[in-house]
C-alpha cells in the first residue's frame, strides 16, 4: 500500500524526531535541518506534503516556501507551517506565499495527524480534479453536455471524499477527525478568552447486548436513531460526534457552570432512556456519561479525554444510566479497578474463587427445598471482595463469560456430589448474566452438556435471570429460554420489582418463579407502601401460576407476613446466611426453627 512522502523541515533535531515518530506509521518521513537541504531533497524525490518551520537560521521558512512554490516539483505540494508565532499577520503572510495551513507549537499529535491527513486527501483530490479537467478540455468542443455531467460527478466525488474524511457515514455526525479539529478550536478559543468548555463522553448501556441478540443491522439502525436524539438535545454551537462503536462525545461551548452541563447530560439521559422502536423490536438502552471541564480539570486535551473516560466508567460501576463529573480521586479509583480486574483473571485461572450456598425454605413444610449458589472471592491482600464488585468488573469485559461458565460448572459439580450423598430433594439456583444469552455464547448447549456430565436432570437446576433480559425482546433469547424450559430447567426472575417488567413480559416469557427483591422485604410492616406491593406481587404470581420467593427475610415478623399471604418460599438470614457446602449438609440434616 502506497505511503505518502512527508518532508519535515526544522533546524531542531529533537522536534523533527518527534514529528517523525508521530507520522511514521502512516507515512514515509524525510527530514531536512535547513532550507537549502530541503530544496535539494525536493528536487531529488517525490514529496506529497511539507511541514516547514518558519524560524530557521540562514534561510527562514517564508523564503523556503517562496522558492518551493516557484519550483517545478514543489508548485503543487501543500506546505504547512510549524511555528510558535500565531499572529494573524504572520498567518496571512504565509498564506500569500502559498501555504495551506498552520500548526502552532507546542504541537498536539492528534492535530498533526488530522491536519496532515486532511491536506494529503485534499491534495490528492485536487490532483485528480486537475487531471480530469485537462482531459475534459480536450473534448469540450465535441462533448459539452457530457463534460458538464462528468465535471459535476467529479465535484461530487471530491465533496464525498471531503465528507467521508470528516463525517460518520452511519449517523451523519462528525467523526473523530472533525471532532479533534473542533475540540482544538474550542480549546484555543477558551484559552484566548479565558473561558471554559465541557467535554462529555457518552457510552450506550446494553448496546453490545442489542448487537449480540438482534444482530448488527438492528444495532446500526439503533445508532442512527441515537444520533438523531442526541442532536435534538444540543444547541447549534455545540458539537456532537461519534467516535466509533457505541461511543459518542459532545463539546459544550460557552457553557460556564457545571449546573448547565448537568442539565444537558440529564436531557441526554432522559432522551436515550425512552424505548426505541426498530422494525418489530422495542429496544431499551441507557447512557453513561462522563464529564470533564476546561480548564478546571486540566488544560491538556488528551488528559481531558482520559478524565471523561474515568468519570464515565465511574457511572457504569455505580449502576449506569447516569452522569458523573471527573474528580481527582477517580484516578486512584480507576487504577484500583484495573488492578482488581487483573487479579480477578488470575484468581479465575488459578481456581481461587469459591461458592457459598444460601438455603431456600419452602413455607408449605418449613423444609429446605433448594439452595442458591453465590460467588465469593477472598483477595490475598484486600480480603473479601463483594459479589457486586466482582460482577461489575466482569460485566465490563468478556470475563463475565468465562466466570459464568465456571459458576455453572462448579455449582453443578457440587450438586451432583450432594445427590450422590442422598440430598436429592433439593434444587440449585444459579444467577445468570444477560451476556450469557446470545448467539456468540449459547448457554443452552453448555447447560445440556453439564447436565449430562454430572448426571443431573433439568429439574435440579433453577436459573435466575434479570428483568433486563426480558426487555431484550429477542427471538434468540426467547428460543434459548424455551429450550431450557423444555429440558426441565426452572427459570426465575431475580430482584423482581426493581426493573421494567410488566404483565405482558411475564406472560410471554417462559418463567416459573418470581423472586421479590430484598429491598421490599426489609421495609415490611413499616408503613412504607411495600406491604401492598409485596401482596400484589404474590397475588400476581399466583394468578399466573408462578411460584414466589421472598429474599432478604431477617425477622420473625417478616416471615409471618409472608406466611399469612401464602408466599411459596423464602431465603434470608432469619434461617441462614450463605454457608459452605459442608454446612448445607448439616442444615439439611437438622430440623429448622419453627416460625
Amino acid at each position: 500500500m502506497y505511503k505518502p512522502n512527508i518532508l519535515v523541515v526544522d533546524d531542531e533535531r529533537f522536534f523533527t524526531s518527534l514529528i517523525a515518530d508521530i507520522l511514521k506509521e502512516d507515512y514515509h518521513v524525510c527530514i531536512a535541518n535547513n532550507g537549502l537541504e530541503a530544496l535539494d531533497k525536493l528536487k531529488k524525490g517525490n514529496t506529497d506534503l511539507i511541514l516547514l518551520d518558519i524560524l530557521m537560521p540562514d534561510m527562514d521558512g517564508y523564503e523556503v516556501c517562496k522558492r518551493v512554490k516557484l519550483s517545478e516539483r514543489g508548485h503543487d505540494v501543500p506546505v504547512i507551517f510549524l511555528t510558535i508565532k500565531n499572529e494573524i499577520e504572520d498567518e496571512l503572510h504565509g498564506f500569500d506565499l502559498g501555504a495551506v495551513d498552520y500548526i502552532t507549537k507546542p504541537i498536539s499529535p492528534p492535530i498533526v495527524k488530522a491536519r496532515v491527513a486532511t491536506h494529503i486527501a485534499l491534495s490528492k483530490a485536487n490532483e485528480q480534479l486537475r487531471q480530469h479537467t485537462l482531459e475534459l478540455e480536450l473534448l469540450v468542443a465535441e462533448r459539452t453536455v457530457e463534460l458538464t455531467r462528468e465535471i459535476t460527478e467529479k465535484q461530487k466525488a471530491y465533496e464525498k471524499l471531503h465528507y467521508l474524511a470528516n463525517y460518520d457515514p452511519l449517523t451523519q455526525l462528525p467523526n473523530r477527525n472533525l471532532f479533534n479539529e473542533r475540540l482544538a478550536y474550542a480549546y484555543k478559543l477558551a484559552k484566548r478568552n479565558s473561558s471554559s468548555f465541557f467535554l462529555l463522553l457518552i457510552d450506550l448501556d446494553r448496546f453490545k447486548r442489542v448487537n449480540d441478540t438482534l444482530g448488527h443491522h438492528i444495532g446500526d439502525l439503533l445508532l442512527e436513531k441515537v444520533g438523531i436524539r442526541l442532536t435534538a438535545c444540543l444547541r447549534g454551537v455545540d458539537t456532537i460526534a461519534r467516535l466509533g462503536g457505541d461511543e459518542f462525545t459532545v463539546i459544550l461551548n460557552t457553557v460556564k457552570t457545571k449546573e448547565h452541563a448537568a442539565i444537558v447530560a440529564e436531557k441526554i439521559i432522559t432522551s436515550l432512556a425512552r424505548p426505541f422502536k426498530i422494525h418489530s423490536h422495542l429496544i431499551h438502552i441507557g447512557s453513561s456519561i462522563g464529564i470533564t471541564a476546561y480548564p478546571e480539570d486540566g488544560d491538556d486535551l488528551d488528559a481531558m479525554f482520559k478524565h471523561a473516560d474515568m468519570a464515565m466508567y465511574d457511572v457504569k460501576e455505580k449502576g449506569r444510566n447516569a452522569y458523573a463529573f471527573f474528580s481527582s480521586n477517580l484516578t486512584t479509583y480507576v487504577n484500583h479497578r484495573m488492578e482488581l480486574e487483573k487479579d480477578l483473571r488470575i484468581a479465575l485461572d488459578n481456581n481461587e474463587l469459591y461458592l457459598n450456598y444460601q438455603p431456600i425454605i419452602s413455607l408449605q413444610n418449613n423444609n429446605i427445598c433448594g439452595v442458591e449458589a453465590l460467588l465469593r472471592w477472598r483477595h490475598p491482600t484486600l480480603g473479601q471482595i463483594s459479589p457486586e464488585k466482582i460482577i461489575s468488573i466482569s460485566e465490563e469485559s468478556d470475563l463475565i463469560l468465562a466466570l459464568g461458565e465456571w459458576i455453572l460448572r462448579t455449582a453443578c459439580a457440587q450438586f451432583s456430589a450432594w445427590k450422590k450423598q442422598g440430598l436429592d430433594k433439593l434444587h440449585i439456583a444459579i444467577n445468570m448474566s444477560t451476556r450469557q444469552f446470545c448467539e456468540k455464547v449459547n448457554s443452552y448447549y453448555l447447560i445440556k452438556q453439564l447436565l449430562r456430565e454430572f448426571e443431573l436432570s433439568g429439574a435440579d437446576l433453577q436459573l435466575e435471570i434479570t428483568e433486563n433480559l426480558m426487555l431484550e425482546d429477542s427471538s434468540v433469547v426467547m428460543e434459548m429460554l424455551s429450550k431450557l424450559r423444555a429440558v426441565g430447567v426452572q427459570l426465575s426472575v431475580d430482584d423482581f420489582g426493581t426493573g421494567y417488567s410488566s404483565l405482558s413480559y411475564l406472560r410471554r416469557f417462559p418463567v416459573d418463579i418470581l423472586k421479590i427483591d430484598r429491598s421490599f422485604i426489609q421495609d415490611l410492616n413499616l408503613d412504607s407502601g411495600d406491604d401492598a406491593l409485596v401482596k400484589a406481587i404474590i397475588a400476581m404470581g399466583q394468578s399466573l401460576g408462578l411460584k414466589v420467593i421472598a429474599e432478604g427475610v431477617e425477622t420473625k415478623e417478616q416471615l409471618q407476613f409472608l406466611q399469612a399471604h401464602e408466599c411459596d418460599m423464602i431465603q434470608g438470614y432469619y434461617f441462614s446466611k450463605p454457608v459452605n457446602a459442608e454446612e448445607i449438609e448439616r442444615l439439611v440434616a437438622k430440623p429448622l426453627p419453627s416460625s
